[in-house]
């Protein structure tokens, strides 16, 4: 009798404790976006804003209101190719993306490089008819960083004419921004094939620890031990290039490259200029725009600067009628 006693007892207990479950779960309802508690909860999309309940977040991009513009149209050239990058997705049909730390045939992407490249929305995205390409402080890959990085490779690919950049510059010490070509036959698969041989042109590249100035370069040789360069840095003549748009280009000829900042010339090379080395820039190239973080040319970065935008109004190209 006791025994029974005893199992009647446990069922009761168990089943007591099987209903306040039960009751617990039925009753549980999820969290609601309360907009004013500073906590995230609901579907906010931020503390205490977004989700469609609350107020939209405050952007983290502050997009520049003034700065240099250029024409949309030169006497003697045609637009061929351009991105005003006014949709909310990278066309495909222009860019595509390169991925990861470079691994294994271009690892750190050959420069030290301290990011892993994404494709995700939180690294590159669109405001207010800008492309943005944002660094940030996470870990991914076994790197502390990410970021993006774009190209044109086999979807637009050009010898030849004038190529004009509109943009900002992030502000971290550590970010490294390069707005470039490289030959059509270059690969991340197989590098050393094509490079320095089939020559590279920096537009422009830029060290947020020096938001005063940019740099032109030449890359060219015949085998990387003779590789060689030939760069030239252009001081910003107004506000800092990390404060206002500033437009970027070259004019590109055959056996000529000239650099420009806002229109102004302060950069050119010719095969005289190229130390006995060939001259590799009368064949086709295609563009890469990328934000990095580290590496061989900047300090090391600050992690609390981060994360810091790489701000692009648009890119067009123009070629000779």
């Amino acid at each position: 009798m006791k025994k029974t006693k005893s199992y009647i007892s446990i069922y009761i207990i168990l089943s007591l404790m099987m209903i306040a479950c039960s009751s617990s779960d039925d009753s549980e309802e999820p969290a609601q976006a309360t907009c004013t508690d500073g906590v995230q909860n609901g579907n906010e999309t931020g503390i205490d804003c977004g989700g469609g309940s609350c107020n939209d977040c405050p952007s983290e991009v502050v997009i520049p209101t003034s700065g240099f513009d250029a024409p949309s149209s030169y006497d003697g050239y045609n637009m061929v190719w351009s991105d005003e990058f006014n949709d909310t997705k990278l066309s495909a049909d222009k860019w595509s993306f390169h991925l990861g730390d470079g691994c294994p045939n271009l690892c750190f992407w050959g420069n030290s490089e301290l990011q892993y490249y994404t494709n995700n929305e939180k690294n590159l995205f669109f405001e207010e008819g800008n492309l943005i390409i944002a660094a940030r402080q996470e870990n991914l890959g076994g790197l502390n960083y990410t970021s993006s990085r774009i190209h044109t490779d086999n979807k637009f690919e050009f010898q030849y004419g004038r190529v004009d950049i509109r943009a900002s510059m992030p502000s971290a010490t550590g970010s490294w921004v390069a707005l470039w070509l490289l030959n059509h036959n270059y690969t991340i698969t197989d590098p050393g094939v094509w490079w320095p041989s089939g020559g590279e042109i920096d537009i422009m590249e830029y060290l947020g620890e020096d938001p005063t100035e940019v740099f032109g370069t030449a890359h060219y040789g015949v085998d990387f031990n003779s590789r060689r360069f030939n760069s030239k840095k252009y001081a910003a003549p107004n506000e800092n290039y990390n404060k206002v748009y500033y437009v970027f280009s070259i004019i590109w000829e055959e056996d000529k490259i000239t650099w420009l900042v806002n229109d102004v010339e302060y950069h050119s090379i010719t095969p005289s200029q190229t130390g006995g080395q060939p001259y590799p820039f009368n064949d086709e190239f295609y563009l890469i725009m990328n934000l990095s973080v580290g590496g061989n040319l900047p300090i090391a970065p600050v992690v609390s600067d981060y994360p810091t935008f790489l701000i692009v109004d648009y890119i067009r190209v123009y070629q000779k009628n």
